[in-house]
């Protein structure tokens, strides 16, 4: 038996992997209304998991015989349908408190079919059966807590009561006969279906749910030697309207860490009518560009080889409209050439979270060189940008993507061995510097990046992220994808 990929992502939901140091710089809510549709999903994983269910064969001894039930099958499950819901359309009806998860359903049927043998004394007789249980009362409580820093269950209790059920026997047997066992066979059956019900949800959540719970890595690469290090400290604490998890994680290159931003306590207002909310403190993102430019190299170098709409810029001859243009010295010593420029941050880029927006503030350095740089290693001319990026971040097609309200560049020489840098070359160069970033930035960003899909479950682009002062809050809806 297969773990449902639906219960799965409820468990990485709450626990997500994601991020923060001490105090914590993430928290992930689940209401119960994301409970709810997360429930009523797992319906179509429940009815296709439960048919594949091996039960175990019945001998029922007695005096003078035998009742044998062989190769039992379940031709067909329905999930029960929420017992208090306003439209029925939930599977579960559930309750959240201080202790945990309590499921209870009403409704639901259940169809199994075997083969059946008696021996009594000298007769002995085969056949076959079909039986057919409905109103299924399946009630359920669980508790969640950490072992190893990851999440864990425990079950309270598990009981299921059938209250409709009905045997039909046939398949040439002698019918006196096998109706002298009906009853004691109705009981066992009745009593192997409960404790095949409990048996399931035990096997799926404490076998199988938790092995997976605790073979996930604490180290999630994210490429180019980057891993971040998490760790659950504190059980999640549960209310009678939601769950609350907070994680510690740590951005780290080659197992080493370094950040230096403070966190910002997690106080956003939630959205109570989502589904679930997840707040991330902008030390998330600082962490790791602060980790990146103390670890590996983030330099670009642009030539007319590689940006080929600018090639008449980076000439050093020409009558108007290039770099050579603004340096007569430049065009003296280095004629009929092109210019390679090197841009690499001069300190970690800085991400802000505001009301109502996400900034973006670096400073980089752009050296100006002979091409190739290879056999031309010395820079002619250095510049500084300060670059003031403002972006609007949205869900759309089940993407996060991205939208460049405004740039702002201002450009000032550091040194210079090609003469002076003039003004009109600063402020021309401010302009191009911004209309090229901005047009690959838009492009970039509107591309996005795909949210996960679990079991044809994914983040809804009704969601909504909203910005606050050193935090952003992620208020969760979910959809099913057909």
């Amino acid at each position: 038996m297969s773990s449902p990929p639906l219960l799965l992502f409820l468990l990485l939901l709450i626990y997500s992997p994601f991020l923060t140091s001490t105090p914590s710089n993430l928290k992930t809510r689940l209401n119960k209304e994301g409970f709810y549709f997360l429930s009523k999903n797992a319906r179509k994983v429940i009815d296709k998991e439960i048919p594949e269910i091996e039960i175990p064969d019945i001998k029922i001894p007695f005096d003078g015989g035998w009742v044998g039930v062989a190769d039992i099958n379940i031709k067909k499950f329905l999930t029960p349908d929420c017992k208090n819901s306003e439209d029925d359309k939930f599977s579960f009806d559930l309750t959240l408190s201080p202790a945990g998860l309590h499921w209870d359903s009403t409704g639901g049927g259940l169809k199994i079919g075997a083969d059946i043998a008696v021996k009594y004394g000298i007769f002995y007789q085969t056949g076959w059966f079909v039986a057919t249980a409905g109103d299924l009362r399946l009630s359920l409580s669980a508790s969640v807590s950490t072992l190893d820093g990851r999440p864990q269950f425990a079950i309270a209790n598990c009981a299921m009561n059938i209250r409709h059920f009905d045997l039909q026997i046939g398949g040439g047997v002698v019918m006196w006969l096998m109706n002298l066992f009906r009853d004691i066979l109705s009981y066992e059956v009745q009593i192997l279906i409960n404790d095949q019900a409990c048996s399931y949800a035990r096997d799926l959540l404490l076998n199988e749910g938790n092995t997976f719970l605790h073979s996930l890595p604490i180290d999630v690469d994210i490429g180019k030697g980057f891993f971040l290090h998490y760790h659950i400290d504190d059980d999640p604490q549960f209310t009678v309207d939601h769950a609350d998890l907070s994680t510690t994680v740590t951005v780290t290159y080659s197992n080493q860490t370094s950040c230096t931003h403070p966190i910002t306590p997690l106080d956003a207002e939630e959205d109570p009518s989502s589904m679930g909310s997840i707040w991330v403190s902008d030390q998330i993102p600082n962490c790791l560009l602060e980790t990146a430019f103390n670890n590996i190299n983030l330099s670009l170098t642009v030539t007319h080889m590689n940006l080929p709409a600018i090639e008449g810029y980076l000439k050093t001859s020409c009558w108007l409209k290039c770099i050579g243009f603004f340096f007569p010295k430049l065009k003296k010593d280095f004629p009929n050439q092109h210019v390679s420029l090197t841009f690499a941050p001069a300190s970690a880029p800085v991400v802000s979270f505001l009301n109502g927006s996400t900034c973006v503030n670096a400073s980089i350095n752009l050296d100006f060189h002979i091409y190739p740089m290879e056999s031309n290693p010395d820079v002619l001319l250095r510049l500084n940008l300060l670059s003031i990026g403002e972006v609007e971040p949205y869900l759309e097609d089940r993407k996060l993507k991205g939208k460049i309200d405004s740039i702002s560049i201002n450009a000032t020489e550091v040194f210079s061995s090609i003469g002076d840098v003039s003004q009109t070359f600063l402020t021309g160069f401010d302009a191009i510097f911004k209309t090229v970033s901005t047009s690959l930035l838009s492009v970039l960003l509107s591309k996005g990046i795909p949210l996960p899909i679990f079991d044809n479950l994914s983040i809804s682009d009704t969601s909504v992220i909203t910005e606050r002062p050193g935090q952003v809050l992620l208020s969760l809806n979910f959809t099913d994808i057909h």
